[in-house]
């Protein structure tokens, strides 16, 4: 009996060493938890420090099984890489996605929060942090997902010298494409990239650029500010058109299954996966 037990003891030390792993060097780890309710997500990580990682994210070891690009996510205006990304994160590691984010556009009064500073600024940083996820992953494009500022910022990313090319796809979640995030009266202009020029682009034909809006958008207004003009290369997606009863709001894109199951379909469209409709935080 002792002998069983000793050979079952060994066996469990050995399946949790190669969990451990496995948890270092690949993309399929155990599950991370996964916090799908909006406001449960920013009222426990908003004043987390800006450096902690959502749950699954920043694992420079990470290699994709299915030799996906590895996934940049750039947090909305006035948020942080904890609290913005509480849900995706973990829902695309957990899906076999290397994932990979950070808390950009700090200031000097911004504490732990970003998405405030300097948007040119924030493109280099962010453009540097880009760099460092291609080194360690040996990948040679990375696929950013951008909520509301973090699309346009991903956009501008790739004015900047050489990125371009190392981007595949970019994903925006009620971004702001049109060049500027307006809340009632209060209008917040990113800087153009030519004078007299409204939109982010150029687009690059070797860029895939997906958009997903809601017309319930209460922070982006009209929301058809956060969709492209139509091109070979882009694709426009209002959540209503695929969930017609949806009321999902601005911030409630970063926490939605719905939103969540398009992003994946847009990150690797050769192993979709069902979009389900269901309830989404509104907000």
């Amino acid at each position: 009996m002792n002998s069983i037990r000793s050979g079952v003891t060994a066996a469990v030390l050995a399946l949790a060493a190669a969990g451990l792993c496995l948890v270092a060097g690949t993309a399929n780890a155990a599950p991370f938890p996964v916090i799908a309710d909006a406001p449960t997500a920013i009222a426990s990580r908003y004043l987390s420090p800006a450096t902690e990682s959502p749950a699954g994210a920043n694992r420079f070891g990470c290699r994709d099984r299915d030799g996906r690009n590895p996934v940049v996510l750039l947090h909305a205006t006035a948020m942080n890489q904890s609290a913005n990304w509480a849900y995706l994160a973990p829902t695309l590691a957990n899906a076999g996605y290397c994932v990979f984010s950070l808390t950009y556009g700090q200031t000097s009064w911004s504490g732990n929060t970003g998405g405030l500073g300097n948007k040119e600024q924030s493109a280099r940083v962010v453009s540097a942090f880009v760099g460092r996820v291609l080194a360690a992953t040996g990948a040679d494009k990375v696929d950013v997902v951008g909520h509301s500022q973090g699309g346009a910022i991903a956009q501008l990313v790739t004015q900047l010298p050489g990125r371009a090319e190392q981007v595949g796809t970019i994903v925006g979640l009620s971004a702001s494409n049109r060049g500027y995030s307006r809340v009632g009266s209060i209008t917040d202009r990113l800087p153009a990239r030519a004078p007299g020029q409204s939109y982010w682009g150029p687009t690059h034909r070797s860029i895939r650029y997906v958009n997903l809006a809601t017309r319930f958008d209460e922070i982006s207004t009209p929301y058809t500010v956060t969709l492209m003009p139509p091109g070979p290369d882009i694709t426009n997606t209002v959540i209503q058109d695929v969930c017609p009863a949806s009321k999902i709001g601005h911030v409630g894109m970063a926490y939605s299954p719905t939103v969540a199951a398009l992003v994946r379909n847009a990150l690797d469209p050769q192993r979709r996966v069902p979009v389900v409709c269901g309830s989404d935080f509104p907000g």
